[in-house]
């Protein structure tokens, strides 16, 4: 029947919208609004997961090698030794030289003292003070004090003045960003629940005032002998539309306010790492969407629903 065409009711629809202009544009706004929130700590969670996971990656031992063990047959000796323990798995051999230029890289406002000091000590030594060194990434946390031990077994690593072999251990520091890393996702999460329970209670109070300002056309409807279906079906579609158009406002500010946001923090600092919005944008745009159909839906669905009762 045309009556039930899709066309029809979505013309009702826009009708409605229209004549509760105040009320729709209401609705919309808080949508977005609260899309737009939700989005931010999304995209935080995310951020902060990635940079979390980079510090997390201090699995690392530094094996300092003895000047007197510096022969190319004593540095291929002492690789092979560590290469074979079982929990390595994998190894970096970092030159003094090569040390010299990351500690400058790392201190650059300092680069100049630290030349100084090196040419100073070259002098009395007739070398570079630095130490050859191997980075050696191990294979699981729990078993990295017995390669520890075994790593200061090794003939040729260098020792301090007090005998103590030099090796370098950040288990743990790793442990302690894991930990870091579980309390930050949880409070993130902890916070993204409660704002969208916060979301979904104001829409629905909005799409209800929405719904009760219009609660005398309903019962005109229901005394002409209209049926549920004839009545409920432009109030649901006229959730979505305001879904949509939330989910499509919040999208298109989203792109801006992470783009400043990002832009701002590389500003200040360099040390943190950002994921860019095109990896993540049709995965925001799709949930922007689905929410904001659902919110939509949801509330008009329960709100229209208590003047349908006979």
């Amino acid at each position: 029947m045309k009556k039930y065409s899709i066309i029809f009711f979505l013309k009702q629809s826009l009708n409605g919208l229209f004549r509760n202009g105040i009320m729709g544009i209401t609705s919309v706004f808080i949508l977005t609004a609260c899309l737009i929130l939700t989005g931010c700590f999304a995209l935080l969670m995310l951020n902060t997961n990635t940079n979390l996971e980079q510090l997390d990656k201090l699995n690392k031992i530094v094996f300092y090698i003895d000047k007197n063990y510096e022969s190319e047959e004593e540095i291929e000796r002492i690789k092979s030794q560590i290469i074979e323990l079982d929990n390595t798995e994998s190894i970096k051999f970092i030159s003094k030289q090569e040390a010299l230029e990351k500690t400058k890289e790392k201190y650059p406002a300092f680069a100049e003292i630290l030349e100084e000091d090196i040419e100073l000590a070259q002098k009395v030594q007739k070398d570079n003070p630095i130490s050859n060194s191997i980075e050696i990434t191990y294979k699981n946390t729990k078993d990295v004090n017995t390669l520890d031990y075994q790593l200061r077994l090794i003939e040729g690593v260098a020792k301090d003045a007090a005998g103590v072999p030099k090796i370098k251990n950040q288990v743990e520091v790793s442990e302690l960003i894991k930990n870091l890393k579980d309390i930050v996702m949880l409070v993130l999460l902890g916070f993204s629940f409660i704002l969208f329970i916060i979301a979904i209670f104001i829409i629905l109070n909005t799409v209800k005032l929405s719904v009760y300002a219009r609660k005398n056309e309903i019962e005109i409807m229901r005394y002409i002998g209209a049926t549920n279906f004839f009545i409920v079906v432009p109030f649901l579609l006229e959730g979505i539309i305001i879904g949509l158009v939330s989910g499509t406002l919040a999208f298109v500010a989203q792109i801006y306010i992470y783009g400043g946001a990002v832009s701002a923090i590389n500003n200040m600092t360099e040390v943190l790492d950002f994921i860019p919005f095109s990896e993540v944008n049709t995965f925001i745009f799709a949930a922007f969407m689905a929410i904001g159909i659902i919110c939509g839906l949801f509330g008009s669905g329960i709100s229209s629903s208590k003047y349908l009762k006979v």
